[in-house]
């Protein structure tokens, strides 16, 4: 009597299944980490629009310093969180004192409405330090806008630039 067994080459139906769930678990993981980053990077390039933001109003500034060391121009606080419905009329044949500051306010308008819409943002300029004729001024550019958090709440987020035009 032969009672050599064959042995069966293959995997057992049970086997397969306890691959087949360690993988589905495995995946389950790389899948939620794939969001995570996909998120994290929305986040950080919403973060880089806003410093690029900030930088051109800074740059928006120097480029009339001599407008701002002008004491009839009123640069010392200023809030803008959207651009006013039209340019100011003087943006066709030059503009001073307080036209400026409204151009310029439209300027910060246009660019946060183009570049951070549907975030609600809001930027403020604040004359730090400098004296009443206006020399070594000092200004403190702060951007703010909405951001949702993992559980889909909002919450502010701040870019903040001090300089020296």
């Amino acid at each position: 009597m032969n009672t050599h067994r064959l042995k069966s080459a293959g995997f057992t139906l049970i086997e397969v299944m306890v691959a087949m769930f360690i993988l589905t678990i495995g995946m389950l993981g790389s899948t939620s980490m794939m969001l995570r980053s996909q998120l994290k990077a929305e986040e950080t390039n919403i973060e880089t629009t806003a410093a690029q933001r900030v930088w051109n109003i800074t740059e928006l500034l120097r480029s009339s310093v001599s407008n701002i060391n002008d004491s009839s121009n009123n640069f010392d606080a200023i809030s803008v969180s959207t651009a006013s419905g039209s340019a100011p009329a003087c943006i066709s044949n030059g503009c001073s004192g307080s036209d400026l500051v409204d151009l310029t306010k439209y300027f910060i308008g246009v660019e946060l409405d183009t570049f951070m819409p549907n975030k609600n943002p809001i930027v403020t300029i604040v004359r730090v330090s400098g004296t009443a004729a206006k020399e070594d001024i000092i200004f403190n550019v702060t951007l703010t806008w909405d951001e949702l958090d993992k559980n889909g709440g909002i919450y502010n987020k701040t870019y903040q630039m001090i300089f020296q035009p």
